[in-house]
């Protein structure tokens, strides 16, 4: 039951009763074809023998039955009839009689003709029954086959005057004519169940290969994501090392120089210079706590995404901007959510500080339980949506998947002189 369980063999099973109802029902159809093609061919061979019986038409003297013209009809006739399938031939008159057979007590009798005998003698034609179906005529004249089927197939012949329309008619045993059925039936069944188990095939080795295709693919997807989590988890390392380390050294100078420069007893010119060294030190401080921010945020979660973002803006005020963060509503954002919050906003505030050359920048998040609203709006020199290569400059563009796939929408509003949008919303429930 394990193994059902498998696309492969679900396929497999599915193909299999598909090819077995395809091969009952062209199976049936290609009987029937070949029976019939079987029964043409007999048709077609009543003709042929016929013709090759009396060439120029029967004489007209078998029609006058005497007894010398009867044996030396059947001396020539009998070397030929061996030689083909017929077990028997009778021709008979426009009045029912039988002119000649191999059966030479039936020669002057009238058992009559059947309707189908009278259209073929009168019309032209040929014409095939098997006997036992209808045809009491064909039992009358032969017996035997009142006991085992027979193909009685008939055809229109004259005699050598032209003046005078006889049937000949052939006996087919149903032994030759399935056999020739089946020969044409194995040519049909090849033809089309041939073709079939290809496709069966060839579609079975396509399901194979796109699940090939499809585990590389997952393997991929899985390598994609190790290296993602090894390089964040590595940055991590770096800015836990830096804020561990060198911050913490760097924060403590800068409590100890601004100490020593409130010390009293130090001159004037001193304590400037302290100072001076001070607020070098917290802009050095700052700086690296946003290079820290950038490296990787401390607090990717929704408690903490307010001072991810402040970190965030940091170097707005070196660059002269005025930066603003504003978080509401964002408690009950998924940490997944809050990561992809920060980094529109990361990739949207780098753009602004680089190119905007804004006075004022302003990042606001809100949330309503519902839905989880970004935007970071700057009033710099903006740029036209038009411009592809200066829209390709901001970046966003490689966000754009990642927030399709939280089922959210990212919109990027500018024009020049006006100042640049950039608002993103996504499902937050």
């Amino acid at each position: 039951m394990r193994a059902l369980r498998s696309p492969v063999a679900q396929f497999l099973v599915v193909g299999l009763v598909m090819v077995a109802a395809i091969v009952s029902a062209t199976g049936y159809l290609a009987d029937r074809a070949a029976n019939n093609e079987a029964i043409n061919e007999a048709q077609k061979s009543i003709g042929i023998i016929a013709n090759s019986i009396a060439p120029n038409g029967f004489s007209s003297s078998l029609l006058v039955g005497r007894a010398g013209d009867i044996d030396k009809f059947t001396r020539k006739i009998d070397p030929l009839i061996a030689k083909t399938d017929l077990e028997h031939i009778v021709i008979w008159s426009q009045s029912g009689r039988v002119v000649y057979s191999d059966q030479t007590n039936l020669i002057g009798r009238r058992p009559g003709l059947g309707t189908g005998q009278e259209k073929v003698i009168r019309d032209g034609g040929t014409a095939s029954v098997w006997t036992g179906q209808g045809s009491s005529v064909a039992t009358e004249v032969i017996p035997e086959s009142a006991h085992r089927k027979l193909l009685q197939t008939y055809t229109q012949v004259r005699t050598v005057s032209g003046r005078r329309a006889l049937l000949f008619e052939g006996y087919f045993s149903v032994n030759e004519i399935q056999s020739r059925r089946q020969q044409i039936f194995n040519a049909f069944r090849w033809i089309t169940l041939g073709p079939l188990l290809l496709i069966v095939l060839a579609t079975l080795i396509l399901r194979v290969l796109t699940q090939q295709l499809t585990h590389a693919a997952r393997e991929r997807e899985r390598l994609l994501h190790a290296a993602i989590d090894a390089s964040d988890g590595e940055r991590r390392r770096i800015a836990r090392d830096l804020h561990d380390g060198v911050v913490q050294d760097l924060a403590g100078t800068t409590f100890s120089v601004s100490a020593l420069a409130r010390d009293a007893t130090l001159d004037r010119g001193h304590r400037s210079s302290l100072q001076a060294a001070a607020g070098s030190l917290r802009g050095s401080l700052k700086a690296l706590r946003s290079l820290l921010a950038e490296i990787h945020p401390p607090d990717l979660h929704a408690e903490g995404l307010a001072a991810a973002l402040a970190d965030l803006i940091a170097p707005a005020g070196a660059a002269g901007i005025a930066a603003s963060v504003s978080v509401e509503g964002a408690e009950t954002a998924s940490d997944e959510h809050a990561a992809l919050v920060w980094r529109v906003a990361q990739e949207a505030v780098r753009n602004a500080l680089r190119h905007s050359a804004a006075s004022t920048l302003a990042v606001t998040v809100r949330g309503d339980g519902h839905r989880l609203t970004l935007e970071v709006v700057d009033d710099g020199v903006g740029f036209e949506p038009g411009s592809v290569q200066k829209a390709e400059s901001f970046g966003l563009r490689g966000l754009r998947s990642l927030v399709d796939e939280a089922d959210g929408t990212l919109e990027v509003r500018s024009s020049t002189g006006e100042g640049t949008t950039v608002r993103m919303e996504v499902d937050a429930r």
